[in-house]
Order: C-alpha cells, then sequence, then structure tokens
C-alpha cells in the first residue's frame, strides 16, 4: 500500500504532466485550470498534519536498519570475496537511503519548529 506522501507526489506528477499538455496544445483554459487544481491541492496538503510522513520515514528508516543488520550477518558469514563485495555494496546502499531519510526527518523538525 502506498503511502499518503507517494499517493500525493503520484497526484502531483499528473497534474504537471497534464500541465505539459496543455502546454503543448497550447490550451491557456485548460492550463490555467490545472494550475489552479495543482495549486488547490499543494495548499491541501500542506495543512496535512506531517506525522503520517514522518511514521512512514521512521518505518522506513527501522526497515533499512533490519535489511542492514539481515547483511551483516550475512557478511560475517560469507566466505567468497564476490559474495562479500556485492554484500558490502547493499550496506552502502542502504547507509545512502538511510542518510535521505534522516535528512527528510531533519527538514520536517526544521520546519516545524520554524527554522529553516
Amino acid at each position: 500500500m502506498k503511502t499518503h506522501a507517494e499517493m500525493n507526489s503520484l497526484l502531483v506528477d499528473d497534474y504537471l504532466d497534464l500541465l505539459n499538455m496543455a502546454k503543448q496544445l497550447r490550451d491557456m483554459e485548460w492550463e490555467q485550470s490545472i494550475l489552479a487544481a495543482l495549486k488547490e491541492e499543494v495548499e491541501a496538503n500542506r495543512h496535512l498534519d506531517s506525522m503520517e510522513v514522518r511514521h512512514d520515514l521512521w518505518m522506513q528508516f527501522e526497515d533499512i536498519n533490519e535489511q542492514m543488520h539481515a547483511l551483516l550477518i550475512q557478511l560475517k558469514h560469507a566466505e567468497d570475496a564476490e559474495d562479500k563485495e556485492q554484500i558490502i555494496e547493499s550496506i552502502w546502499g542502504l547507509k545512502v537511503d538511510r542518510t535521505a531519510i534522516t535528512r527528510k526527518l531533519e527538514t520536517i523538525s526544521r520546519s516545524k519548529s520554524g527554522q529553516s
């Protein structure tokens, strides 16, 4: 099941695709109605409580930690150098993902506290 943030992102992407189509067709009326709907959607979501987003990010963070733990156990028992290298690459990828989630959580915290 997709999170609210993922669904919202898909919806905005759809609006932007429609906006590009309206621009290509040079349909100013359609373009303006899409812009109005997009602005309305963005404003509506701005007022949503970020608790759901924060919760989703923490769930992703915990899932990554569990995956990393499992990979570290695999690494400990791996004997083949190629297997070890693949496991290490997977761990680094997860570290990058975890860092991105941490930054998002920090951004949410700063926006809640009024910092920039």
